[in-house]
């Protein structure tokens, strides 16, 4: 970064500033692969399970002190068959009750973006731009310098510009869809079965997910 802005030996901009400048940067690319919904290589899963009775569980236990956003969260029926939860809006509550038996479940998410202190010691995280879109935090850090040291951060721009446009050109791509959905009938003879585990919905709220079954009847 500080070969790119010509910064090496600058006193105007103090290496804490630099790593707070490509702290910050490093976070907003990583919401730009997140939202583009690319992040798959940054999930991370845990294990956990639900107390009879109890509603609420704190995100940071559950999932990890580093939870950023929830990728799906299965419950575990018990013979290796992990079903996926739906996730309803408070709206919907009055149809749910909270699971009145313990369940196992397994929760996948988006860590948050890792933190990089530049120093003598070296540094104390990396960060994987997938596919070379590290590019995209140097070309942000160098705006946010340019602009501190009142100096023109137009072609650091536009390189930033064009690389948002390719990130989110790619994360609208899912090369293992089908080129379309076709409607299928349930075939004859078809029965309908609940499921043994009594969680089938999840609703995040503040720091904490809240799991549901539905009543009176699980679905």
């Amino acid at each position: 970064m500080s070969q790119i802005t010509d910064t090496e030996n600058d006193n105007h901009v103090l290496n804490d500033e630099k790593d707070a400048i490509l702290n910050s940067a490093m976070a907003e690319t990583w919401d730009a692969i997140v939202d583009a919904g690319l992040a798959e290589k940054f999930v991370k899963s845990n294990t956990f399970n639900t107390a009879a009775g109890t509603q609420e569980y704190p995100l940071n236990t559950v999932a990890g002190s580093d939870f950023y956003r929830v990728h799906q969260v299965y419950a575990n029926e018990g013979n290796g068959q992990l079903r996926a939860l739906q996730h309803i809006n408070p709206a919907e509550m009055l149809n749910f009750r909270a699971p009145t038996s313990a369940v196992p479940m397994k929760i996948y998410y988006i860590p948050c973006c890792p933190v990089i202190t530049i120093g003598a010691g070296g540094d104390s995280a990396t960060f994987d731009g997938i596919d070379g879109w590290e590019e995209h935090t140097l070309m942000t850090a160098a705006c946010a310098i340019k602009l501190k040291k009142q100096e023109s951060y137009a072609p650091y721009a536009a390189r930033k510009a064009e690389l948002e446009q390719r990130i989110g050109s790619l994360g609208i791509v899912d090369f293992g869809d089908p080129p379309r959905v076709s409607r299928k009938r349930k075939p004859v003879g078809y029965t309908y079965y609940p499921y043994f585990s009594q969680i089938n919905a999840y609703l995040l709220r503040g720091d904490k997910i809240e799991l549901f079954y539905s009543y009176p009847w699980v679905r």
